[in-house]
């Protein structure tokens, strides 16, 4: 299919042009404003620390299209929010382009995306948007706020011999920078005071129809045992809080309704974007540089030691590849600025070992074929990618999950739409929510300890899922339904992000190299978890059919084709201080030179759990102690 994408208005997808005309030096340079980063600027500002915070996209976190839960897919499709990397998912080019999503440029500069392309198509890979706004992804993603499993901080602990990595300190963490409004207040393990808003989906959108409540009725049988008296039972146990404070909350299957950092009085994304310009509107030392891209870390040496002083960075709007409307030939001023104390690295997954490399820091080998001098031989960097796998499992019944699909939403976001005008009045409606039916954590024969390693999101009269270019514009399908298992206990570490070239407008090589370890667990387990589906399917007696995984070969094999991810991490993971096979210590210093840090989802060892847009908060706020303890 051929696909040439609508956007909104270009007054909703690009924020203004702003860049700073800083001073000499200041103690922080921090280059990133996405949840690692942008949080860590903002509170070491608020401790009476000045800081530079870098960030190559703009400020949009007025927008609707990042305010407006049910919009997230538009904002991380739209220019001006985000960036469109094409990514591989294997090395194999027969298998990678066995994905319906693969996509494709044409001759006449629109997308193709699926099998069996057209002579003139030129292969991209497989969507994978990040954010590019001040924010970063945190201002794009579904905002889903499933904190990670206690298992996975105290994996962390024991990795690096630092028992503040425990999951009771992260807690306390966690506790410190969330508002936590979907529980009573005083409730153990949550935190009430912070600037982060954490709320739970309205767990009555189980009532739609009785063809929904039929087959979670048989979902709550097959995997927990409870027959559900009523729709207000059913309402009752999906209000569980995934989030609570139980050592076992993961070892005991599960179906809820997810958490998410929505603001439930006004219906919008609780912005950690709107929290950095809260602290610069209150006059603390954060100075914000905006279309500001990062070229590299800039050092200087002493005593046999590099150490970060400052880095090198170009302001103008578009200047990086991934961004849709970059245009190679459009020069971008660039400017420097100092650190007196530390640089700190917060660019992402994929432009942080961009960043480090294209400042000497890498593997040997990968530098010198570039040309770039070598600062520390550190193989980590860009290196033992892991993500979690979301394998889908789409539905199509013989007669509709939702009977009634009307809806008074227009979608026009004016005055003339009901829902819009519902939202803006009181934060609420269908605009306030991000959607899904049911989310569930399950454990399979494969598990590698007694916690669950699947996690489901399940929605009704849905029939697509992943990412491809158009896949923003999904419209409702009232009989099909869509569900993602997500694999936890990630364990394949063989993801790469290399460069392309010196330039540092170019987005590099990602490779996630699907299965390449593990591979027969892993299929076990996301096979044995559609198995479980089908069989509640099965006891409804409602006819249906499998459109995805193909139902005509073999399940793994099918699994394998239609995999997808949006939770990279770890290509500049945390381990032993002083170990070449990790990047950074247990306290974010990156291994070799001095003052220097990375505070961002590259450094997590593994993928924790199922979501790491919690977890990645969580690290920024144990940066901030670790930095404030040191001095």
């Amino acid at each position: 299919m051929a696909i040439i994408l609508p956007f909104l208005a270009t007054a909703l997808a690009v924020g203004r042009l702003v860049a700073a005309s800083p001073p000499d030096e200041y103690d922080y340079v921090i280059v990133g404003s996405g949840p690692g980063g942008g949080q860590l600027a903002a509170n070491l500002a608020l401790s009476g620390y000045s800081v530079f915070l870098i960030e190559a996209g703009g400020d949009s976190s007025n927008d609707i299209l990042e305010r407006i839960p049910l919009l997230s897919a538009r904002s991380a499709e739209t220019p001006g929010h985000s960036w469109e990397f094409f990514v591989e998912h294997y090395q194999n080019k027969t298998q990678a382009r066995r994905d319906s999503k693969y996509a494709y440029m044409q001759s006449n500069g629109t997308y193709y995306v699926g099998l069996n392309p057209p002579a003139d198509a030129d292969p991209l890979g497989i969507l994978y948007p990040r954010g590019a706004t001040l924010g970063g992804s945190s201002q794009v993603n579904a905002m889903n706020f499933a904190w990670a499993p206690d298992n996975e901080w105290d994996y962390i602990a024991e990795l690096t011999g630092d028992e503040s990595w425990g999951h009771e300190h992260m807690r306390r963490h966690l506790m410190a920078l969330e508002n936590c409004t979907y529980v009573p207040r005083g409730t153990p393990g949550h935190g009430f005071d912070g600037y982060l808003e954490s709320s739970q989906n309205d767990p009555t959108i189980v009532a739609p129809s009785e063809n929904v409540f039929r087959f979670l009725s048989e979902m709550f049988l097959e995997v927990e045992g409870i027959e559900v008296e009523s729709v207000e039972h059913m309402v009752e146990l999906l209000g569980r809080d995934i989030n609570r404070v139980d050592r076992d909350r993961y070892a005991s299957p599960l179906l809820f309704q997810i958490i998410s950092a929505i603001s439930p009085t006004t219906g919008a994304r609780s912005s950690i974007a709107q929290y950095i310009n809260s602290v610069v509107t209150a006059g603390h030392p954060l100075t914000i540089s905006l279309h500001s891209l990062a070229t590299k870390v800039l050092f200087e040496h002493c005593d046999g030691k590099s150490k970060a002083k400052g880095v090198e960075y170009m302001v103008g709007e578009a200047l990086y590849s991934a961004d849709r409307r970059y245009n190679a030939s459009q020069v971008g001023e660039t400017r420097t600025v100092r650190a007196k104390k530390e640089v700190i690295v917060s660019g992402g997954t994929f432009n942080t070992p961009q960043i480090l490399k294209l400042s000497g820091i890498g593997p040997r080998e990968e530098l010198e074929s570039l040309g770039i001098p070598v600062l520390v031989d550190l193989p980590a960097v860009g290196n033992f990618m892991q993500d979690n796998y979301e394998a889908p499992l789409h539905t199509r019944a013989e007669v509709p999950w939702i009977n009634d699909t009307t809806s008074p939403c227009t979608m026009t976001f004016s005055k003339s739409d009901p829902c819009f005008v519902e939202w803006g009045s009181n934060g609420s409606g269908p605009y306030s929510q991000t959607g899904g039916t049911f989310y569930m954590t399950w454990r399979s024969s494969v598990s590698w300890d007694e916690d669950a390693d699947l996690f489901y999101l399940s929605a009704a009269a849905y029939g697509q899922s992943g990412f491809y270019p158009g896949f923003s514009n999904r419209t409702p399908m009232p009989n099909y339904w869509t569900t993602s298992l997500v694999k936890m206990q990630t364990a394949n570490p063989a993801g790469t992000v290399t460069l392309r070239s010196t330039d540092p407008r170019q987005a590099p090589m990602i490779n996630f190299n699907y299965f390449a370890n593990r591979a027969e667990e892993d299929l076990q387990s996301l096979s044995e978890g559609i198995e479980l589906m089908l069989r509640a399917y099965n006891n409804t007696g409602i006819p249906y059919s499998v459109t995805v995984p193909n139902p005509e070969i073999d399940m793994q094999q099918g699994i394998m084709d239609e995999t997808f991810s949006h939770h990279a991490a770890s290509t500049c993971r945390m381990g032993p201080a002083g170990d070449r096979d990790y990047c950074v210590d247990s306290k974010f210093r990156v291994n070799g030179v001095d003052n220097l840090r990375v505070v961002d989802a590259s450094v997590l060892p593994r993928v924790p759990g199922a979501m790491p847009n919690g977890p990645t908060f969580t690290l920024s706020r144990k940066a901030l102690e670790t930095i404030l303890e040191h001095y």
